[in-house]
């Protein structure tokens, strides 16, 4: 015979649903407070008592939700487990609620109100339900109870209920929760903390009637400190304000990745500094795994991570970067500072240049609707569940937001900065051909269903990149066919017929051209004499407000430089990346404090505008010019003498080209300090031109340079005196750049640099 037996339950079963389960202080606060909002609550505030006396410690947690009469204490409350927003019973009967209120539920797991036991060791709860003639229950749980017996059922174990014959905290109906034997301290720093969490816990984007949902803190006894701080954002006491990124109106480029509501395609947008690049219609590939999921990412530059930190008064990095919301509630610990459930650090690792970090991103991933198979974890602390679903979420995530966003930003525009490199951040319509060329790339006959773009990027602009356009043409001509859009078509054949006219009036233009040349090469040369004998005046320039700020402009830049690359360093110091890795932002510093040096040297006797980054000019005549004029006066007034004799010999020499003056300046004060640093007494530098090539020699006469080092001087870091090894690397960086060789000669005294220049 068979008989029927029965689980037994210990009231150790507290724990591990309590404590053990939900083990950060603030997501049990957030499971309260997503509780209060699911039972229709529009205010939910948080009072913290006594919080410099442990023992008496309290924090309440009241709202004007529903609240809940005796029936439900017993059969939703008291019943373990069960979850009656799940088994949607929760709203039974309530029709005028289902009318008029659009919220989907925060939680569905029938644990959260273990939090309680999290946060404190005994839990007071006074409720009265939103009816008529409605009493106030009040129910009394001492969760230490549970933890004297394990042996005990934990059925058994009691709890204390009683009715009240009025609500103590006089409201008409909602639900308090007095939690008592505090486990945490809770300082101004960890309540200020709270209150920042809090402000990420609900997505304003999502809708889902959070306008009509308010979060209060109150801590009495930290007034008074509230009254010193001079922005809201450093009180503790006040109103929970809800964050978007796009409030701050930061101008970077940013990727919005949709897919539909129906799971049938997935609309991609890229933006660039308030300019759409592209907006791909395409068939989604994830059908019956996912639906009604947004994506939008920001691309955070130099200028978006200063502009961050001074509106929000901390640094992105330590703000958070990519949140995941499901129906409107934070999923922890996306976005947190450490956490990688993305693997966007991972990846970034395998090329640090080359891909997106959690530093240079922030946005969120949006889920909407049921999406059932998105489950967040029962311990609220860690993610999503992992199955099919929550992989396809990540594929979604990593091949139609981030590396698209990363194509533009790493291979096109170069990271968006007007400081990484030194020069001018690249705008959209000096990357034309390049936008077109990714915007084919990622296209397939199988997939595209229509695309959109900025029209002005088919439109000539400038001759400069007359090459490019037949290329232009053909990419969008090819995208258009595979569409099969009628107006996407007859756009690129416009601009297949624009590009052909342009070329064929230019081979009628070049006809005339001829005759003129030789005008123009005449004049040309008799204007660069004139404009080479004045690169550097003997007095020194206006200081006018133009100048001037443009003078701070071009310092400020490298200032947020070098503080971006010391936050690298930091970085890599704080995860152990090798050291040999470390040199790259130690050689950007550097590079930007030379800069900083270099302007200020030059600036004041320049006669060109520093607001051009790169001029034609004859390079012997600004080398010779600054030299004499420049740099002579300066070490002399630096050093109170001139014990260092540079002579300049230009043997008639004459190379006009294009480069940039700081850059030039830059290389010669590097070569003429290290020839200092080895006691160097008399510099001298000859010029020669041999056909399309100019040969500058740097000779000195102190200490030189052993042979058997030739090759490991422009080596980064290497150095044989108290110097730092980057500066002659600087030279052959900037050297190379201008297509150019540097070398080291063989001398018999001193030390001889060699830099060899071709048009």
């Amino acid at each position: 015979m068979k008989n029927k037996i029965q689980f037994k339950i210990s009231s150790g079963l507290k724990n591990l649903i309590g404590r053990e389960l939900i083990t950060d202080e603030y997501i049990a606060i957030f499971e309260l407070v997503k509780n209060s909002y699911d039972a229709r609550a529009t205010k939910v505030t948080i009072a913290f008592e006594n919080i410099t006396d442990p023992e008496k410690s309290k924090i309440i947690i009241s709202d004007n939700g529903k609240g809940m009469n005796y029936d439900d204490l017993i059969d939703k409350w008291l019943f373990v487990a069960y979850s009656a927003k799940k088994e949607g019973t929760e709203d039974a009967g309530e029709y005028r609620d289902k009318i008029n209120s659009k919220r989907l539920y925060a939680g569905a797991k029938g644990v959260g109100r273990f939090s309680c036991d999290r946060l404190g060791s005994e839990l007071n709860l006074i409720t009265t339900k939103n009816t008529k003639n409605a009493k106030t229950e009040n129910l009394f749980v001492n969760w230490t109870d549970f933890e004297k017996d394990a042996e005990k059922i934990f059925a058994k174990v009691d709890v204390q209920h009683e009715t009240l014959k009025e609500n103590p905290y006089k409201i008409n109906h909602g639900t308090v929760l007095e939690i008592c034997g505090l486990r945490d301290k809770w300082d101004r720093k960890r309540i200020l903390s709270l209150k920042r969490s809090l402000a990420k816990l609900i997505n304003p984007n999502q809708g889902n009637d959070n306008s009509k949902f308010s979060i209060e803190i109150l801590a009495s006894e930290e007034k008074n400190e509230d009254r010193k701080q001079k922005k809201e954002r450093d009180c503790v006491n006040g109103y929970v304000t809800n964050f978007l990124f796009e409030t701050l109106g930061l101008k970077t480029t940013q990727i919005m990745a949709e897919i539909s509501p129906d799971g049938n395609i997935i609309i991609t947008t890229l933006k660039d500094r308030g300019r759409l690049i592209y907006k791909l219609t395409e068939n989604n590939p994830f059908q019956g795994l996912l639906t009604d999921i947004k994506i939008h990412l920001f691309h955070l530059n130099r200028k978006s991570k200063a502009n961050f930190t001074k509106t929000m008064g901390m640094e992105p990095v330590k703000y958070g970067s990519i949140f995941l919301y499901k129906n409107g509630f934070r999923i922890y610990p996306f976005g947190e500072d450490g956490e990688d459930l993305l693997g966007i650090e991972r990846r970034k690792q395998q090329g640090y240049n080359r891909f997106l970090g959690t530093r240079d991103l922030m946005g969120r991933i949006e889920i909407d609707g049921k999406n059932e198979e998105l489950k967040e974890t029962t311990s609220r602390d860690g993610g999503l569940m992992k199955n099919k679903n929550y992989e396809a979420l990540l594929k979604f995530f990593n091949e139609y937001a981030l590396r698209r966003l990363e194509k533009y930003v790493v291979d096109v525009i170069k990271w968006g900065d007007d400081t990484k490199s030194g020069q001018l951040a690249l705008e959209p319509e000096d990357v034309k051909t390049q936008i077109s060329d990714i915007v084919a790339g990622i296209t397939s006959p199988k997939g595209i269903i229509n695309l959109e773009y900025d029209k002005n990027f088919l439109d000539i602009i400038s001759e400069s990149q007359e090459k490019s356009l037949p290329k232009i043409a053909k990419n969008f001509a090819r995208i258009a066919e595979e569409s099969g859009n009628k107006e996407l078509q007859k756009e690129a054949a416009r601009a297949v017929l624009q590009v052909k006219e342009l070329l064929a009036a230019k081979v009628e233009a070049e006809k005339g051209e001829k005759n003129a040349q030789e005008l123009i090469k005449s004049t040309e040369q008799k204007l660069e004499e004139e404009i080479s004998e004045k690169l550097f005046l003997k007095s020194v320039l206006s200081t006018d407000t133009e100048e001037v700020i443009v003078l701070q402009h071009q310092i400020d830049i490298s200032t947020e430089a070098i503080k971006d690359g010391v936050g690298d360093l930091l970085y890599m110091v704080n995860h152990k990346v090798p050291k040999e890795k470390m040199l790259e932002p130690i050689e950007r510093i550097r590079f930007e404090a030379e800069k900083i040096s270099s302007i200020v040297k030059f600036s004041t006797k320049a006669n060109f505008s520093l607001q051009v980054p790169e001029i034609t000019a004859d390079l012997v005549s600004f080398v010779k010019e600054y030299i004499e004029n420049v740099y002579r006066e300066d070490e002399a007034i630096k050093t109170n003498r001139p014990y260092v004799i540079f002579k300049v010999i230009t043997n008639g020499a004459k190379f006009s080209c294009k480069f940039r003056p700081l850059e030039v300046i830059m290389v010669i004060d590097n070569l003429f300090s290290n020839s200092m640093k080895h006691n160097a007494r008399n510099i001298t530098i000859s010029c020669t031109n041999h056909n399309d090539v100019l040969e500058i020699k740097v000779k000195d006469d102190g200490t030189g340079i052993e042979e058997r080092i030739f090759s490991k001087v422009f080596n980064l870091g290497f150095t044989t005196t108290d110097g730092s090894g980057i500066g002659l690397y600087h030279v052959k960086q900037i050297i190379e750049k201008m297509h150019g060789k540097v070398e080291v000669g063989r001398t018999e005294k001193g030390a001889e640099i060699i830099i060899r220049i071709k048009k």
